[in-house]
């Protein structure tokens, strides 16, 4: 008997899945949080997914709930890359590509290789992102390239980037914290509770169990990730914090497209026992 072509898609990713995890998932009435991740992947859908996913479109989300002022200043928009005018755009700024995840340059203090680039960002725009990463919502995103300030302190450091796993229940929203500190650099990775301290789970990375620094703001940081998360069961909210100024990173639908893998492995349920799944009309 022949697969439906939606029957080997779950059968392949189960496969990639079983290898990444170590144990079989069950796709269609999932329990861990990686299991809801493929769920979602293949059968949830919400009306602002499409628009959230777009780096672009998410800016007037952002404007929308939380305020213009949290959105990083934008130098350009072009359709391709023989648009892009590097030499108006100062010595740091970033480029990326609206319809995808990964496709992001970062030019600082005038080091960069626009020809190269260029070339990159060519080919990242020739693809469905969407049917290639099995996350539907980028395939109907209408490909663009965005240049961005890029972000610096005032002491011309790249900011931390603080990603925010918030779940919505009905019993309220809970969150963990995931920051990676040097991320260009030593990469490290830690987990945090609400309450900001430090847990053992390694999220991919092995945890080096950093405290959680003091952080200007860290309340209005919370209570902005919040608000984002708000129509969705689960969103993980990406925000920056530059010298107590808190920027908009990019809300992520598919954490590490659901095969980023949990030490210990009990992380992976419990955060699916915080996901609780919204009804879902596909089934």
């Amino acid at each position: 008997m022949l697969f439906s072509q939606l029957e080997w898609q779950l059968f392949t990713t189960s496969i990639r899945f079983y290898k990444k995890h170590h144990y079989w998932p069950n796709i269609r009435q999932p329990k861990t949080f990686s299991e809801k991740i493929q769920y979602r992947k293949f059968f949830q859908r919400h009306p602002l997914f499409e628009q959230c996913a777009d780096k672009l479109a998410v800016r007037e989300y952002v404007a929308t709930m939380v305020g213009e002022t949290f959105l990083v200043p934008l130098l350009d928009v072009v359709d391709q890359v023989e648009q892009l005018s590097f030499a108006d755009y100062g010595d740091n700024f970033v480029v990326k590509a609206n319809h995808d995840s990964g496709s992001v340059f970062l030019c600082q203090q005038g080091q960069y290789d626009a020809h190269k680039i260029a070339k990159k960002l060519a080919k990242k725009l020739a693809i469905n992102s969407g049917r290639k990463r099995n996350e539907p919502w980028y395939s109907n995103i209408q490909p663009k390239i965005l240049v961005e300030q890029l972000l610096l302190s005032s002491a011309q450091q790249l900011p931390e980037d603080y990603k925010f796993h918030v779940f919505n229940r009905p019993s309220g929203q809970t969150f963990f914290l995931q920051v990676d500190f040097d991320r260009h650099t030593q990469h490290g990775r830690c987990i945090y509770d609400e309450n900001g301290q430090v847990t053992d789970i390694s999220l991919h990375k092995p945890s080096n169990n950093k405290p959680l620094p003091k952080i200007e703001n860290f309340s209005e940081m919370v209570e902005i990730a919040l608000k984002l998360a708000k129509p969705f069961d689960y969103v993980r909210v990406d925000l920056y914090n530059l010298d107590g100024q808190i920027y908009f990173g990019e809300l992520t639908f598919a954490h590490g497209s659901g095969f980023r893998k949990f030490t210990p492995q009990k992380y992976d349920k419990l955060w699916g026992n915080l996901w609780q799944l919204t009804a879902n009309p596909m089934l």
